[in-house]
């Protein structure tokens, strides 16, 4: 018997990501098997915030989901200040960790309006180099740039970031 034709990588691609996995529906079933918090990631517009915000999520994670992947992919940084916007009046916290790589990059987020910024790489390049030491080594350097930098922009507390976008 013949071996069947190989698959197309295209084919592939769209069968593993055109098919919705995820809808708003699933956050009320989450909803009622927990009463831990739900944390909505991968909200990149503000309508989608408004949504997530109206179907009870306790916080949302801006972020496109390793965006990068995808060549020429908008960042998702340039979507943080809408989906801000989005929850404003509802004071939902807004999470970011796309691309953020150094103090700076954290001043960044969290000058924008962030509640947190996560860091994904770095940490993780910590760990394989140095394990626990390494992981403390990068959070160590990343504060230091964060603390230098807003030593040398004369900002005394994380309030006065905002105070300068804004």
């Amino acid at each position: 018997m013949d071996a069947p034709p190989p698959l197309h990588a295209g084919i592939v691609w769209s069968s593993l990501f055109s098919k919705p996995t995820f809808s708003w529906d699933d956050i009320a079933r989450i909803r009622r098997t927990t009463d831990l918090p739900i944390i909505l990631k991968g909200i990149c517009h503000a309508d989608d915030a408004r949504r997530a915000a109206a179907e009870g999520v306790d916080a949302i994670a801006c972020s496109n989901h390793g965006g990068r992947q995808a060549n020429g992919g908008l960042p998702a940084i340039g979507h943080l200040e809408e989906v801000l916007d989005g929850v404003s009046s509802a004071g939902l916290p807004v999470t970011f960790d796309s691309g953020v790589r150094d103090g700076v990059d954290i001043l960044r987020v969290v000058g924008l309006g962030a509640t947190l910024a996560g860091i994904g790489r770095p940490y993780v390049y910590g760990l394989t180099i140095g394990g626990a030491e390494g992981v403390e080594h990068v959070v160590r350097s990343m504060l230091a740039e964060a603390d230098l930098t807003m030593a040398a922009d004369c900002l005394t507390s994380l309030a006065d970031l905002r105070v300068v976008k804004r």
